[in-house]
Formats: structure tokens, C-alpha cells, sequence
């Protein structure tokens, strides 16, 4: 081995900060004697002279590209705060707190080289960030005379995925891509509810993202005898894969030579990632005994907590939660599920 260095990029003396211009109207209201809030701000946010690399010709040579200030993008959205404050009932009050939000976001520009960037997760002038980009799939072959009357589709065949001809041609290749994805959401959500007893307080909170799409990798390994290898761990659910007796299985037939690249990016495994979770329910008491002067104390708090209470959701990967990914994509490969947690403690206020 011979080590050595080299130039990955050439530099830009005249690089600078992108620009960003952002207009806000609010509204903050105080309705009946206080006990209901709102909060309303609504954005518009655009980015200019954002960073990215153009490409360059190879004869160039290997240090050619360099950073530019080339991109542009715009942002409209809104967030809406609104909280209740109940009377006291007896020794009963409660309190809740709502808030949503929501963002769209275009990219109006890359360079003037390329409009698009990425592969199967792409960042693509007019549209939002880090879509997906692929095939649609139109189901499982069912019998012969589909596949004959389908187009041309390399590996093809009874029990194998359809592929459309999106641009009509008679053949199913490169050209038959598009945007099958988007892991933006439509709505986020978040709220609080809070009870007060005498000395009790219950609290849990939920939040929620809602019309945004997960691309599920771990289906991959799960129903597929083509990736990795024999030895490979499956889901239960191949056994229900398709079968001249089961033809109303979404999993295509069970095959050790995948001719037909199921597992090429397509919506078969782009699933809706909508959910609402509970993510914390806290049951605490407050003390407030004379004993406790004597100690210093002036505060006391016993609590018990649940955290990852439940997740509702029709995603059917362990956890729709996914983090965000290359160009802001949701990609599910299998990260450690979030645990339920149990947990006890004493708070002290000297």
C-alpha cells in the first residue's frame, strides 16, 4: 500500500454565506378571562446562494468540481398554538395544549448544470425535498395470458411483480421511473393533557405527523429470498407469500433467483407513515406536610412515568418514527425500536 494525498475539490474565493428572507404574520389572543390562548404564525421563508457542487467534465481532471453558490429554495408554512384552562371544580382542574403545524417547502433551483441530484432519492427542481423516485407496482402476475399482454419486462412471469409502463412504449426500463414518494408531512401535531386532584397530577402527551411516506428497506430482507443469502432471517409473513393456492397474497412467489430485480426501488416498499403516539403518561404527588420545613425542604414531588406507551399507525415496520435521512428522506433499515420505559423518582426542592 502507498500512501498518499490529493485535491478532492478546487476552492471558490468567491463562496459566501447562503441568504435566507423570511416574512412572519402573527396573531396572540387572550379569550374568556384567559383560560383559552391562541397562538397563529404563518411563514414564508427563501433561501438563495445555497451551496452545491456542479458537475464538470472528466477531462477536467479529478479536482475540478467545487462548491458554488447556485441553489435556491422556498418555504411557506404554518404553527398553531391553542391552549385551554379550565375553573377549578371542586378540587378538579385540568389543562390542554394543542399545537400543529405545517410546512411546505420547493427546491426552485440547483445549477445550472443539473436540475436533479440523488438516485432513488432524489432532490429535483420543483419539487420537495429528498422524494422518492422509482417504479409503480401494479400487483402479482396472475396468470399467462397477463403476462403476455403485459409490456416487456425482463423476468417477468406467474407470481412476479408488475411493473407499469408509465411512459407507454411496450417496455418497462430506466425511462418508466418516477416520483412514487414524499416524506414531507402534511400535519404534525403535538398535545398535552394535564388533570389536577387535590395534590395528584396525571399528564401524558401525544404527537403525531400525518401524509408522509416511509421508504421501507427491512422488507427487503423480510420477504425476499434474493437478498443477503439463504442463511438470512425472514418474516413470518413469507409464508403467506403468493402460490397457485394463495393467489391473493401481496408477497410475490417465493424465489431464489430474483430475474425480475424485485427489489429495485419501487412503491412496494414506500408505505404511509402517519401515526399518533402516546408519549408519555406521568401520574405524580405533591407533598405538602408540615414535616418537611423542618427538613429544608420546600418542595416534594413522587412521580412514576411511562414513556412509548403506544404507537397507532397502519406502517408496518416496528416504528414509524424514522429518522430523517439522505436529502431528508425517511429510509426504514432496521434502526433499535424504541423501548417502554418504567420509571420512579422523588423530586426535591431545598
Amino acid at each position: 500500500m502507498v500512501s498518499g494525498i490529493k485535491v478532492a475539490t478546487t476552492g471558490n474565493p468567491d463562496l459566501k454565506w447562503e441568504t435566507t428572507t423570511q416574512t412572519n404574520i402573527g396573531l396572540d389572543a387572550y379569550l374568556f378571562n384567559g383560560s383559552v390562548s391562541l397562538g397563529l404564525d404563518y411563514y414564508w421563508k427563501n433561501t438563495k446562494d445555497m451551496i452545491t457542487i456542479p458537475p464538470v467534465l472528466s477531462v477536467a481532471g479529478e479536482n475540478a468540481a467545487k462548491f458554488m453558490n447556485t441553489g435556491e429554495m422556498k418555504n411557506h408554512g404554518f404553527e398553531l398554538n391553542l391552549g385551554y384552562h379550565s375553573p377549578q371544580y371542586g378540587d378538579f382542574s385540568w389543562d390542554a395544549n394543542l399545537n400543529m403545524s405545517m410546512y411546505r417547502n420547493e427546491l426552485v433551483r440547483l445549477n445550472d448544470e443539473v436540475d436533479i441530484i440523488g438516485g432513488d432519492f432524489r432532490l429535483i427542481e420543483g419539487q420537495p425535498m429528498g422524494v422518492y423516485y422509482g417504479y409503480v407496482c401494479d400487483g402479482i402476475f396472475q396468470n399467462a395470458d397477463q403476462v403476455s399482454n403485459h409490456a416487456i419486462q425482463e423476468g417477468k412471469g406467474i407470481g412476479r411483480l408488475i411493473y407499469r409502463d408509465i411512459d407507454g412504449n411496450g417496455i418497462v426500463n430506466e425511462n418508466d421511473r418516477c416520483i412514487i414518494g414524499d416524506p414531507n408531512p402534511d400535519l404534525g401535531m403535538g398535545l398535552t393533557l394535564t388533570a389536577n386532584y387535590k395534590n395528584w397530577t396525571l399528564s401524558t402527551f401525544f404527537s403525531g405527523e400525518f401524509g408522509f411516506d416511509i421508504y421501507n428497506g427491512t422488507r427487503k430482507q423480510l420477504e425476499f429470498m434474493t437478498y443477503g443469502n439463504l442463511y438470512t432471517n425472514r418474516g413470518i409473513d413469507v409464508l403467506k407469500a403468493w402460490s397457485p393456492d394463495n393467489t391473493g397474497a401481496s408477497i410475490p412467489a417465493l424465489t431464489t433467483v430474483d430475474d425480475n430485480n424485485e427489489t429495485r426501488m419501487s412503491t412496494y416498499f414506500v408505505e404511509d407513515g402517519s401515526y399518533l403516539k402516546c408519549k408519555y403518561i406521568k401520574l405524580s404527588y405533591r407533598f405538602d406536610q408540615p414535616w418537611m420545613k423542618a427538613l429544608g425542604l420546600s418542595a416534594m414531588n413522587l412521580y412514576g412515568q411511562v414513556e412509548n406507551v403506544f404507537t397507532l399507525t397502519d406502517y408496518s415496520g416496528l416504528d414509524p418514527e424514522v429518522p430523517l435521512s439522505v436529502y431528508g428522506a425517511r429510509i426504514d433499515n432496521g434502526p433499535y425500536p424504541r423501548a417502554r420505559t418504567f420509571s420512579m423518582g422523588l423530586n426535591l426542592t431545598f
